[in-house]
């Protein structure tokens, strides 16, 4: 009977963690529970001495707040949404475990501050890996609350990760006290210095920029299932001028559509004319119309290897031929003159765009999920190639690259992001997915334009603030004069500077603690 209570009650603990965790993420909860959502797990941790039963109860929470909060994956992939839970269940779990290691092996206190680096370290890897997926980084949770993290332009979202850990220490600590009257202090300070920080530059935030530039975004509204695929390329791209047309003025200066727009198959060429290819010649046509025109578009673009070429690790080879050739999820600009430019998207889906640990998984490329356009492995590079309009420097972010805090930008004055965010369906996952641009306004302080195919498409601020923003299932245009901001902020320049540090710290302590253990045998 003892061992079945005590079995009931670490598994309540581990639920109520993984649901207080679920219940503050952006449009699913409120985000004052992730400031206790750890308590419950810490509470179970100081009860067991069985490092494989809190792996067990820690992996049950953290599976369950994954899959309540990013559910809507399984619409696109159900074996993607799956492995998506496992694998980020995996590695939370791994982390906390090592803080009970390290705990056992060190001190409390040592113990405990280990789960502030070793958690860090986990979100850090994981934008830096094959499987990267770091939608539940934890400092994301503040999406929907930008007025109380202001202070991301100094230290990204992983500033918010420490903040929410510390917290729920602070809080566990008092929780643990029996005269805590003299640790209230603590856990106040810990939570309300940085929402006053955050607020003070809020209200006192101003614009450094004096320049701005008249933008028509263009969401068509394709559905990703019935009508993407199944309407001609051309018709749609008619569609897209329709549309565009309804909003555009001889005073606009850049018109944006969304991810994969042109469904055409281009073939880059080393000139940049492109005067075979229909989607582009009619763009140009369009901009003929309006002088001042620059067209930031997404769409599948194809480059062949000439035969003396190095091939690159994603390239394809045309059945039958000793042709080989890459595919890009890309976004073409057309500048006013008609040059032609285009970026290859640099973060790439796991399993969906990419084969992850190619050597290994290479033979199941084929399994890859079409979710652009193209399937399999595509090609990426290692920058963002920003586009120059009317000597303002635009830089695309290509859907889920708009996930990603630290991009390496370089000097820039407005973020464009399109994405295709259909095929989530009218769930959470598009929703969160435009709360996310909302951090990247606010780290990089510059405005953001975001046209999204049947998601939501919006105009962003410099200080987080959506201006305006489409419905969602809706066919609009938006027009708006955006400002331009040319200041750099500390994050923008020194990256994930927290994530790196983590990393080092946890790797002392990792080696301490594997010391004092051998010492004791």
């Amino acid at each position: 009977m003892i061992i079945f209570v005590n079995f009931m009650n670490k598994l309540l603990l581990a639920l109520l963690s993984g649901l207080l965790l679920a219940f503050s993420w952006p449009s699913i909860g409120v985000f004052p529970l992730v400031f206790v959502a750890f308590i419950p797990l810490l509470i179970l941790e100081q009860e067991s001495a069985n490092s494989k039963q809190v792996f067990r109860y820690s992996f049950l929470a953290f599976f369950l707040f994954n899959a309540i909060t990013t559910y809507w994956i399984y619409h696109a992939t159900v074996f993607g949404a799956i492995a998506a839970f496992f694998v980020n269940a995996t590695l939370m779990a791994t982390s906390f475990w090592g803080f009970h290691k390290i705990k056992i092996a060190t001190s409390k206190r040592l113990g405990y501050f280990s789960l502030i680096v070793l958690w860090i370290s986990m979100e850090y890897l994981h934008l830096n890996w094959d499987l990267s997926w770091p939608w539940l980084t934890l400092g994301n949770v503040f999406a929907n609350s930008t007025s109380l993290i202001q202070w991301y332009e100094f230290t990204g979202f992983l500033g918010g990760s420490l903040w929410v850990i510390l917290v729920n220490l602070s809080l566990f600590r008092l929780y643990n006290k029996e005269n805590r009257k003299e640790i209230l202090l603590f856990p106040i300070l810990v939570l309300l210095t940085p929402i006053l920080f955050s607020l003070s530059m809020y209200f006192n935030f101003e614009e450094y920029n004096n320049q701005s530039i008249d933008v028509l975004i263009v969401q068509p509204n394709v559905d990703p299932y019935l009508d993407k695929f199944s309407i001609s390329f051309d018709d749609q791209l008619e569609d897209f001028i329709a549309l565009a047309e309804t909003g555009l003025t001889q005073e606009t200066e850049l018109l944006i559509g969304p991810e994969t727009a042109l469904l055409e198959g281009i073939w880059e060429n080393e000139n940049n004319q492109y005067e075979t290819t229909y989607s582009i010649v009619t763009l140009k046509e369009l901009q003929k119309k309006y002088p001042n025109l620059n067209i930031l578009v997404g769409a599948t673009t194809y480059r062949l290897f000439n035969s003396q070429e190095e091939k690159s690790s994603t390239a394809r080879q045309i059945r039958n031929e000793d042709i080989f050739y890459d595919a890009y999820n890309s976004a073409v600009f057309i500048n006013d003159s008609g040059y032609v430019h285009v970026y290859h998207k640099t973060k790439l889906v796991p399993g969906v765009e990419k084969m992850p640990f190619p050597y290994i998984l290479d033979p199941l490329a084929k399994l890859a999920v079409n979710l652009g356009g193209t399937s399999g492995s595509l090609g990426s590079e290692n920058y963002i190639n920003s586009f120059l309009v009317n000597n303002s420097v635009v830089s695309p972010l290509i859907c889920y690259e708009s996930v990603y805090g630290h991009m390496d930008l370089g000097e820039t004055n407005l973020l464009a992001i399109i994405t295709n965010d259909g095929w989530w369906k009218n769930t959470a996952g598009y929703k969160q997915h435009l709360q996310y641009a909302k951090l990247r306004a606010i780290e990089q302080r510059k405005s953001i334009v975001r046209s999204a195919n049947t998601g939501i498409s919006s105009v962003i601020n410099s200080r987080g603030d959506i201006l305006q923003e489409s419905k969602w299932d809706e066919v609009v245009c938006l027009k708006a004069k955006v400002d331009l901001n040319t200041t750099s902020t500390f994050y923008s320049q020194f990256g994930d500077y927290i994530g790196r540090l983590s990393v080092f710290i946890a790797a002392i302590f990792m080696i301490v603690a594997f010391v004092k253990v051998r010492l004791r045998k």
